[in-house]
């Protein structure tokens, strides 16, 4: 069983291998294997397995699949001035700027997203992250602050059209922490399938996504909101992408006190922090931006939303009086289930 934690996977005692390990019928180039890789990748740990017909081929395929993740973080990270993404943030506004028909596409697909979550997830939050040092700890902006960190953000300052972006008002900036891990993920597995991997499970971060010629189920712990070390439950996959938002490992502190790092786009203020929230999705992408979007809706809105799409299942773990309440989505019925005597699932909570 792998663990699925709050943006951090608890590897598995014996899990420290080296970056290449070969299995299958032969570690030598006579049938399939599977390469497995462990390394850094945009700021936090990757894991791959990749299987081929072969050694090169499923070597070739695990290299690819690195490449691409690569080539998305040079393409999106704010965390750096010389990526695509962070100098359209710092374009003059009303100006012109000419998109890469990949970073067209990334915002197409974000835009879609935002449309669909009805500005739950919305990434033109930089003032608003700003506002409350996000990316610093933690802070109390005032009143004044908030009103004009939030007349600064939203999709709606920005004009997207013919390959083409314009900033429509001063401070509108785009975070990618709500999608980029998803993109990258998606980017790897189109690079892997375009160089023979017959089937491959990459975790970037905690964002898991299963891919090709019927994958074998896995099992995947969902750990408790508080104790990273404690797994819950157990939910199996065998394809698409888990995603998981909560507030254990990224938290801040405001005026002494811990507060959620989630932003609701809609009003500027943090959300209520009920415990964590895993999304599951046919591809990374949608499953990386629901997961915050659903998060900030809160649990009852966000497994009514699952309930209702048929490409996404929802699984909410929620504190209540120092036990664990899990509560999910129809489609878990069959894939879910508890292993510790502190949390409780509930019957599903619909039929579709």
């Amino acid at each position: 069983m792998r663990v699925l934690a709050l943006q951090l996977f608890v590897i598995l005692p014996g899990c420290g291998a080296p970056e290449t390990v070969e299995s299958g019928e032969s570690a030598r180039n006579e049938g399939p294997v599977t390469v497995e890789r462990h390394l850094a990748a945009m700021g936090t740990w990757l894991e791959l397995e990749i299987g081929g017909a072969d050694r090169s081929v499923a070597l070739a395929a695990s290299e690819a699949a690195v490449l691409a993740i690569e080539g998305v973080e040079s393409r999106l990270s704010t965390w750096r001035d010389d990526t695509e993404l962070a100098r359209l943030n710092a374009h003059p506004v009303g100006r012109s700027f000419v998109l890469t028909p990949a970073l067209a596409g990334d915002l197409g697909r974000v835009r879609e997203l935002v449309r669909e979550t009805r500005g739950a997830f919305d990434p033109v939050v930089a003032p608003l992250v700003s506002a409350w040092g996000l990316r610093s700890g933690g802070r109390q902006p005032s009143d004044l602050e908030l009103r004009e960190a939030l007349a600064s953000s939203g999709f709606r300052h920005l004009h997207i059209a013919e390959g083409r972006a314009q900033r429509l008002k001063a401070g509108a900036a785009l975070e990618e922490g709500g999608f980029g891990k998803g993109i990258g993920l998606d980017a790897a597995v189109r690079a892997a399938l375009g160089r023979g991997a017959s089937v491959g499970r990459i975790d970037l971060g905690g964002q898991v996504v299963l891919f090709g010629e019927s994958p074998s189920a896995s099992a995947f712990g969902l750990v408790h909101p508080e104790h990273r070390d404690e797994v819950v439950a157990e939910v199996t996959l065998s394809g698409g992408s888990l995603a998981t938002s909560g507030n254990s490992e990224r938290g801040i502190s405001v005026d002494g006190e811990r507060q959620s790092h989630i932003l609701d786009p809609r009003t500027g203020l943090l959300v209520h922090d009920f415990g964590s929230l895993t999304v599951w999705a046919p591809d990374a992408t949608r499953a990386d931006a629901l997961s915050t979007a659903l998060y900030v809706m809160g649990p009852e809105r966000a497994l009514a939303f699952g309930e209702a799409e048929a490409d996404c299942e929802v699984v909410c773990l929620i504190r209540k009086e120092g036990r664990i309440e899990i509560q999910a989505t129809s489609g878990w019925s069959s894939r879910i289930r508890t292993v510790s005597p502190s949390a409780s699932l509930l019957e599903h909570w619909r039929t579709r």
